[in-house]
């Protein structure tokens, strides 16, 4: 008997991928103000080297960096020596209680050297705030940066092992810039592999950065991020809008800088900062309906779970795998994201099914059918599945013996019907 079930696959539910992971994440509400979060290196001590220290934000050697603000008990800075900080502004903006601002008209960075240099798949995401609209003048992005030594040393100036820098935010220096629009920085590793739109292109001067067109300049919070996501393509999200540029596969990154310019004429926030790889936060999602048919089984789908990966196509390595529980009618909700995507489906007790180079849309409906027969989880059907259905042969649901993974029907009895399942199947083995 064939039941289909109707997923209205958009929960965020478990994500438990060995390549989905976050490795580093700050939203700066932990710090106790602004001495507590800022860190300098001292280049006349060997032993107090800051950069050296892994997942810690640090600053140039001459500050003022970015400042800690606080809306609900704003900050009244001390004068450190040399420190010129400044009262927060009346109106300062942050998604909790406290964010990062970068202050117009100042030349500020920050730094964080990753625990180790992560390859393709790496993202950095994160909230900022603009204070300017289209046509101000703005100089302030988010960097992921590679470093050839692995670290960036910025109170001993070592910074010539910069190899790769992509860059977004807004970038008004170069003639080229839309100000309408934000803007990106592609590879900077090789001519071969800068932004074939680039400013210079067009007859401006910058040959990494391009516009980001799709976006809109405007006041207000935008969620970002920066994706290594496959080995010859980085990948920009802005408020939901995407873009490509190449880059080199031999590279990957090692250091985020949060930076602005001196010529920049608006205040930015940042907050919420993620560093992982597998699918960004600010990727965006689709609510598509998705039916499973379910080959054989007449039961409660509740007492089902259905794992979905999400995968590059052509790749078996999981960017992200969400375990579904269903309700007793069969219906979910998962957000999938836009764009081309082999998707892997198994349910327990099922073989696993992968749909090759799905377009997931905005919205729409999957379907995918599924065989039965597999009870240990192997992707096989075998003589291990038979050996526990003869071991629950029998047995009814709160029996001592019962199997709920070989009741490959659902009736919640372990019955010549399971036995039937079983035999259609073996021998078969699951997609990878």
């Amino acid at each position: 008997m064939h039941i289909a079930i109707v997923l209205l696959v958009s929960i965020i539910l478990l994500i438990n991928s060995a390549f989905a992971q976050v490795v580093f994440s700050d939203n700066f509400e932990g710090y106790q103000g602004q001495q507590q979060f800022e860190q300098y290196d001292n280049p006349n001590d060997l032993f107090d080297a800051v950069w050296l220290t892994r997942n810690v934000w640090h600053g140039q050697i001459a500050p003022p960096n970015l400042q800690l603000v606080n809306i609900v008990n704003p900050y009244v800075h001390p004068a450190y020596p040399g420190d010129p900080y400044l009262p927060q502004p009346s109106d300062a903006k942050a998604r909790g209680s406290q964010s990062l601002w970068l202050k117009a008209g100042a030349h500020r960075a920050n730094f964080l050297n990753l625990s180790a240099p992560l390859g393709v798949g790496a993202y950095v995401d994160w909230w900022f705030y603009d204070t300017g609209s289209a046509g101000k003048q703005a100089n302030a992005w988010v960097e992921l940066l590679y470093y050839s030594t692995g670290l960036l040393d910025v109170g001993a100036g070592v910074t010539t092992g910069q190899v790769t820098s992509f860059s977004l935010g807004a970038a008004s220096f170069d003639p080229k810039a839309n100000l309408s629009t934000y803007q990106v920085r592609g590879d900077s590793s090789d001519p071969a592999y800068y932004p074939p739109d680039s400013f210079a292109s067009q007859g401006g001067g910058a040959t990494t950065w391009a516009n980001f067109v799709g976006t809109t300049r405007s006041a207000g919070w935008h969620h970002a991020a920066i994706w290594l996501w496959k080995p010859n393509q980085v990948l920009f999200i802005l408020d939901g809008a995407t873009k490509t540029e190449p880059r080199n596969p031999a590279y990957g990154a090692t250091t985020v800088r949060i930076r602005g310019l001196a010529s920049n004429a608006a205040d930015f926030y940042f907050d919420d900062v993620t560093i992982g790889t597998g699918i960004p936060p600010a990727m965006p999602r689709s609510n598509a309906a998705c039916a499973v048919t379910l080959n054989d089984f007449v039961g409660d789908y509740s007492l089902v779970a259905l794992e979905v990966e999400i995968r590059q196509p052509d790749d078996t390595q999981s960017l992200e795998t969400r375990t579904v529980s269903l309700s007793q009618g069969g219906s979910a909700q998962i957000a999938l994201p836009i764009g081309t995507w082999d998707l892997a489906f198994k349910a327990d007790r099922s073989l696993r099914r992968v749909l090759r180079r799905v377009n997931v849309p905005a919205s729409g409906t999957l379907n995918v059918s599924l065989l039965g027969g597999d009870a240990d989880g192997d992707n096989e059907v075998t003589l291990f599945d038979f050996g526990r259905l003869v071991a629950a042969f029998g047995a009814f649901r709160g029996d001592a013996n019962y199997d709920p993974s070989v009741d490959f029907d659902g009736d919640e009895e372990i019955s010549l019907f399971d036995f039937g399942v079983l035999v259609r199947n073996f021998g078969l083995i699951g997609d990878e």
